[in-house]
């Protein structure tokens, strides 16, 4: 007879099969992962609509720092669901990570940012001439806005340039004016800058950029021959000795307006022009128009001006 095996009680099956433990979820994981989309996308909308001048600066900060606010807290939620994960088992270390990245997204920059607004001085206005420095032809305007202003042509903050920057100061060249005035339009060309106003420039360029010649003046016929109407006529030789001949001006000045190129912050840049002798001089003067501090972006700018400048007019610059 077939023997008939003992019946298996539920306490025997369930010590039988493998014990899988459920793993807790970590709440703080997944919000540290929500609340970092939301953040980073606060951080790039006021980016975005600051440059395309939708948002002014004043209000693109503020957003931006509670962009950081909530940065930090997203990191902390981050570093709770790590914590977790490593001590009990916890789900959410993909979220954890998520969360990580996109906090460090939105504060690296700001970090860079607070670094050089606490190494830089506050000033927001450079000049190559800080005892003379050269007046605005059209004063910036300037919004009233929660972030504080101060004037940035003082005596205190001259010398703070000075300590800070001595390294921004003017260019003399060994030529006329007129010809470095033609580098300085070209380098102004080449960084798009919008020009604001000017004086003692039109005299200055005046006949010394080649003037295009007529359409269809002095062309061919069909059949080989020059049509008679649109032959050149000759004009009497100028009479260049008895003629009074004004004397060019040795002084220029022009002022332009421009944004830095990824925040789009709106700078104001003036350039003086003065020859002396046989030599021209070449001062500047840049100005960011809100807050007190410029986080360097002016002598940045005079600096990288300035250089482009000397490439154009290479071999002549002096000190």
């Amino acid at each position: 007879m077939r023997a008939i095996p003992p019946a298996i009680r539920p306490g025997d099956l369930a010590a039988a099969m493998p014990f899988r433990p459920q793993r807790p979820h970590s709440i703080a994981a997944s919000w540290s992962r929500i609340l970092g989309r939301f953040t980073l996308l606060l951080a790039f909308m006021a980016l975005v609509l600051h440059r395309a001048g939708v948002l002014d600066l004043p209000n693109a900060v503020a957003a931006i720092l509670l962009a950081s606010g909530l940065a930090i807290a997203v990191l902390g939620l981050s570093m709770i669901g790590f914590f977790m994960l490593w001590h009990v088992g916890a789900k959410g270390g993909h979220a954890s990570f998520s969360g990580m990245v996109m906090a460090l997204m939105v504060l690296i920059p700001v970090g860079i940012a607070a670094s050089r607004y606490v190494l830089l001085p506050t000033i927001h206005d450079v000049t190559t001439d800080v005892m003379e420095a050269p007046e605005w032809l059209e004063p910036p305007v300037l919004e009233l806005s929660w972030i504080k202003r101060s004037n940035g042509g003082d005596a205190a903050a001259r010398d703070l340039q000075t300590l800070a920057y001595p390294q921004v100061t003017g260019r003399r060249y060994e030529g006329a004016i007129d010809r470095v005035l033609l580098a300085v339009r070209a380098v102004v060309q080449e960084n798009k800058w919008t020009p604001v106003a000017h004086v003692g420039v039109e005299a200055l360029v005046d006949g010394l950029e080649p003037v295009p010649e007529s359409a269809g003046e002095g062309e061919p016929l069909s059949n080989g021959e020059v049509d008679p109407a649109r032959a050149p006529i000759p004009a009497p030789r100028p009479d260049i000795e008895n003629e009074s001949v004004e004397a060019l001006p040795t002084f220029a000045l022009m002022q332009y307006e421009t944004k830095t190129l990824v925040l789009g912050i709106p700078q104001d840049v003036l350039i003086r022009l003065v020859e002396e002798e046989e030599t021209t001089f070449v001062d500047m003067r840049a100005a960011t128009r809100d807050g007190d501090h410029d986080l360097g972006l002016n002598a940045e700018l005079i600096q990288t001006f300035l250089r482009d400048l000397d490439i154009r007019l290479l071999g002549i610059a002096g000190g």
